[in-house]
């Protein structure tokens, strides 16, 4: 079944605290970060899935592209995330609704995300919370993908730019939402790679 939403995952950034793409880590024996999730949001029924990727990583990845997958270039990673999700937004072809995921919290599962989209709107943007600290992915409607997309983008992030608009907040049971993995001591401890 697919559903009015797409996703944007931002992958862009240089990983500078890693030391190595996020999006190459391996999750487990099978998939790294960025197939983990795609694989999610695929099978929760997204109809378009973008990924914003750097000119490091993205050869790596452009050949899989297909009609509900599309790999985007972000030539400008050093311009921070805010114009990879711009430049990610303006890909969506037919979409009501969308999620934004960053590469670093690929703990997101179907249930969640189940949860999230069921109380979406077009009046509110909806983030997820875990003992109401807000975490990812949050999903904006088509006037706030409007906005993004039309908006200049230089010293903005994505959090001020939520602000301007009212939002819904959806307690969920997970406190996967809250994690970020930011350097290899995180991967390390969360993920706990034995492979």
């Amino acid at each position: 079944m697919k559903f009015d939403c797409a996703v944007l995952i931002t992958a862009a950034g240089f990983s500078g605290r890693m030391g190595v793409s996020k999006a190459l880590l391996n999750w487990n024996q099978e998939m790294n970060f960025l197939q983990k999730l795609i694989s999610t949001y695929s099978s929760f029924g997204c109809n378009e899935i973008i990924v914003s990727l750097n000119e490091e990583i993205f050869a790596t990845f452009k050949e899989f592209s297909n009609s509900n997958v599309r790999f985007i270039l972000n030539p400008h990673p050093e311009k921070e995330r805010m114009y990879s999700v711009q430049l990610g937004l303006k890909a969506i072809k037919n979409a009501s609704y969308c999620f934004i995921q960053a590469i670093d919290n690929p703990f997101i599962n179907t249930k969640i995300l189940e949860g999230i989209y069921h109380q979406k709107t077009s009046e509110k943007y909806i983030t997820p919370t875990y003992q109401d600290q807000s975490g990812h992915p949050v999903l904006i409607n088509r006037l706030i993908i409007d906005y993004i997309c039309q908006m200049e983008t230089n010293n903005k992030n994505l959090k001020d730019i939520l602000h301007k608009f009212p939002r819904k907040k959806i307690a969920v049971e997970h406190s996967e939402i809250l994690i970020n993995i930011n350097n290899m001591d995180d991967y390390r401890n969360l993920i706990k790679p034995d492979f």
